[in-house]
């Protein structure tokens, strides 16, 4: 059954709506999807949902402009006026309705981008509608680059980049690039021989047969990057924290070639049960003892190496999560760092060295909680770049890495 450009719009409308009260994308979207009408597919419309969500502070700029309102519906229209060019094939079904848009709009397209040309005395503000994030996010990376290198970030910030970790674990790197490239185009990684980007393919990513068989896996460059810090190795005792769904877990059994002693904790049984099932898939899960428990408090053992990702505002990601740039949820950052840096206290009691990891721009979530350890910290890895306190951790940037703004730090006990 085919769609019509009204229904693209409403539909559009009621998944920002949604957003607006603090779902993801995914969410929302699906939550929208159980009340409507059945269709052939809805590819299209989860296109454009996030190309609109990804855009929203522009269009929401250019909506209170063209029809007097930035309600989701003004914003969804403006959508189609802006964007449906980039996305929809049906060149005059987009003309039609965008003329007919423009007869009831207050004012012209090129008059819109004039406006914005106008905002660049106020540059968070400018950075903010023209390339749509939320202001505080823009704040705070200006207050740490220069403004033509957050310009840069945010611009690369609204790409999606598909990194694949082959899992040696299933098949070697030589056999799942041939499995790989029998579908699609990838690029290997430059110094990671076993991470490619996916560049183009046949069908998506989880329909393609090496992911099918979980000899290769979605996984991006920062989580990888976090892992890679960590610097497992055949006879380290290992301890993952918070680790669920355990895609880290995974890769360090890989590069400790199954042969590290690998304790993953987490704190909820339906996300221990989704680990257990996932480890499996991924051929590591007789390397992985799976452990129910507070990672705040948990008492055990000794580990030789701890890896901490702890949970964040996810700030950081928006690459691949656009809902991040209207909502980044920076309000919580306050409890989260509280939360952060018990989780890291307590991993400092259970391990000699400690990679702490957190996917946020925001420094209360990365230096800070890491100076506030009492421990020795460093940048982990020589790809990382320098954090925004020296010689405390690095980071991860789209602009830089092709991959999500992560904070890694290795610590160490004074």
């Amino acid at each position: 059954m085919k769609w019509t450009p009204g229904e693209l719009i409403s539909f559009t409308a009621k998944v920002l709506y949604e957003i607006s009260k603090g779902l993801t994308l995914d969410y929302a979207f699906q939550k929208v999807k159980r009340g409507w009408r059945e269709l052939d597919s809805f590819k299209v419309f989860y296109d454009v949902v996030f190309d609109a969500v990804r855009h929203y502070y522009f269009l929401q700029f250019a909506a209170s402009k063209m029809f007097g309102s930035s309600g989701a519906k003004a914003v969804a229209k403006a959508w189609f006026i802006f964007r449906a060019d980039s996305l929809l094939y049906n060149k005059d079904m987009v003309n039609s309705v965008r003329k007919r848009l423009l007869k009831r709009a207050l004012t012209k397209p090129d008059h819109v981008m004039a406006a914005l040309e106008e905002l660049r005395e106020d540059r968070a503000r400018y950075f903010s509608v023209k390339y749509s994030y939320h202001p505080n996010i823009v704040s705070t990376l200006l207050s740490h680059f220069p403004p033509e290198e957050v310009e840069r970030l945010l611009e690369a910030g609204n790409h999606t980049w598909i990194w694949l970790r082959i899992n040696t674990l299933k098949a070697d790197v030589d056999k799942a690039l041939r499995l790989l490239e029998a579908e699609a185009e990838v690029e290997p990684h430059p110094k990671i021989p076993y991470a490619v980007l996916l560049k183009s393919a046949k069908r998506p990513v989880q329909y393609l047969e090496a992911v099918r068989r979980f000899v290769a896996v979605p996984q991006d460059l920062a989580s990888i990057y976090a892992v890679l810090s960590l610097r497992p190795e055949p006879g380290d005792r290992i301890i993952d924290l918070a680790a669920a769904p355990g895609m880290k877990t995974s890769l360090i059994a890989q590069l400790a070639e199954g042969r590290a002693k690998i304790v993953a904790v987490d704190l909820s049984a339906k996300r221990v049960a989704r680990m257990r099932h996932l480890l499996k898939n991924l051929g590591a899960g007789d390397f992985v003892e799976v452990v129910r428990g507070d990672s705040r408090v948990l008492k055990t053992r000794k580990f030789d190496k701890a890896l901490l990702d702890a949970p964040c505002t996810s700030s950081g990601a928006f690459t691949k999560e656009p809902a991040v740039k209207i909502y980044p949820r920076v309000e919580e950052a306050p409890r989260y760092s509280a939360l952060q840096k018990a989780l890291l206290k307590n991993a400092l009691a259970l391990a000699e060295e400690v990679v702490y990891a957190v996917c946020s721009i925001l420094p209360q979530e990365g230096e800070e909680v890491a100076a506030s350890a009492g421990a020795e910290v460093e940048k982990p890895h020589p790809d990382l770049t320098p954090s925004y306190t020296p010689g405390v951790g690095g980071r991860t940037f789209p602009h830089i890495h092709r991959s999500e703004a992560f904070f890694i730090a290795r610590l160490r006990k004074r």
